[in-house]
């Protein structure tokens, strides 16, 4: 099977690419081509050519990942508008080809009257419709996003999945001390790490606080944001106003960012929007305990299986309690880090990849019918001494 890849590139220079690379590695027996989302020039142009790359590749399946930012125009206020020149000639196109189309989304936006213009409201729900009826199957990284998709368009059992973003697990393994002397660290030094890119939602502003706030301890912002826009101006202005025991590293490389990630003892997520969360996947890959925010994605994960602890990220003051707390019992974070490395288990790239292939399979065959996502549950139950360590984690005090 032939399966065409539509995404960003896999350098570490967007996350959506990064998933797709690594979830490539996790798919065997499909022959795939990757094409690539235009980042710089975002113009008609280029998202009609790209569709005709896409296309030209001959594929069984062309799979596009798909990201509101993907798709954004420059000073438009619609969100990945430029979808609206993509996907129309990317449905036509394959269905006369006969032809697939698999879209992954990894997030959905469905903004109340309050926040948002009745015409930004409208053109979404367009946007919805136009993905459900172009697209053979439709892929969700978590219930959340499926939940809000079908706030608005019903769709039936066989037209999607809902599946877990996925862990990497071969990932370097660098020694903690060694970790913490590459980016500046004495190996004793305490360190508490936010990883990943830099964004608005994701509560940097919150964790430079709690790092004034705890001036003993040394804090990481892991990670950066592209060279402009929005994004690039929020990290500037946090690195701006970071403390001194705070170190932001900028953007770094796949091999940096797995030895940053093997730095810290603590990863604090206090994120105010998420739907689903590479970041906090990548720390399972490296086993690394996580305290996050009480945003439904994270307290549904900590209620099956114990982790990652969540906080009221509202309350900046019970942040900075838990986070001291954390990191003077030595037991607790091991415990952390143990339902982590279960998760990663549970949720890998290899285990994910089995399940594409199989809604490749039969979306290929005109079979969907016979997809059934009640056995393929994203972040599935743990296993019996899993929940073992997981209850013993729930007894503990965390208010």
């Amino acid at each position: 099977m032939d399966v065409t890849m539509v995404t960003t590139p896999g350098n570490g220079s967007c996350g959506i690419g990064t998933y797709a690379r690594d979830l490539l590695d996790g798919i065997e027996h499909v022959n795939t081509e990757t094409v690539h989302v235009p980042q710089d020039d975002r113009s008609i142009r280029r998202f009609v050519g790209l569709a005709v790359r896409a296309l030209r590749t001959d594929s069984d399946i062309v799979h596009v990942q798909h990201e509101y930012g993907l798709f954004r125009r420059e000073g438009s206020k619609y969100p990945g508008v430029m979808g609206l020149v993509f996907f129309p000639l990317l449905f036509l196109a394959s269905s006369l080809r006969s032809g697939r189309v698999v879209v992954t989304m990894h997030s959905v936006l469905r903004p109340q009257p309050d926040e948002s213009d009745f015409s930004v409201r409208l053109y979404l729900l367009l946007m919805h419709k136009l993905l459900a009826v172009g697209a053979s199957h439709l892929v969700f990284l978590s219930p959340d996003c499926a939940g809000t998709f079908q706030e608005d368009i019903d769709l039936r059992p066989r037209e999607f999945s809902v599946l877990s973003h996925g862990v990497k697990t071969d990932v370097p393994r660098v020694p903690q001390g060694v970790a913490k002397r590459r980016f500046g660290f004495d190996p004793d030094d305490v360190v508490v790490a936010i990883p990943g890119f830099m964004r608005p939602p994701k509560g940097h502003d919150v964790f430079i606080e709690v790092a004034r706030q705890l001036p003993e301890y040394e804090f990481m912002v892991a990670g950066g944001a592209r060279p402009k826009g929005e994004d690039f101006e929020f990290a500037e202005r946090i690195r701006s106003e970071a403390p001194e025991n705070v170190t932001v590293t900028g953007m770094l490389d796949d091999e940096d960012y797995w030895v940053a990630l093997a730095a810290p003892d603590l990863a604090l997520l206090p994120y105010r929007v998420v739907t689903q969360s590479g970041t906090f996947n990548s720390c399972a890959s490296q086993g690394l305990g996580v305290l996050a925010s009480d945003a439904d994605y994270f307290t549904r994960i900590e209620a099956k299986w114990g982790a990652p602890e969540t906080v009221d990220v509202t309350d900046t003051d019970a942040i900075v309690e838990r986070v001291r707390t954390l990191l003077e019992d030595d037991a607790r974070r091991r415990r952390l880090a143990e339902i982590m490395r279960q998760y990663r288990r549970a949720n890998s790239f290899e285990q994910v990849g089995a399940e594409h292939q199989r809604i490749y399979r039969h979306v290929s065959n005109d079979t969907v019918a016979e997809l059934d996502d009640r056995d393929a549950e994203p972040d599935p139950e743990p296993a019996a001494r899993a929940r073992a360590a997981c209850s013993a984690q729930r007894s503990v005090t965390t208010d």
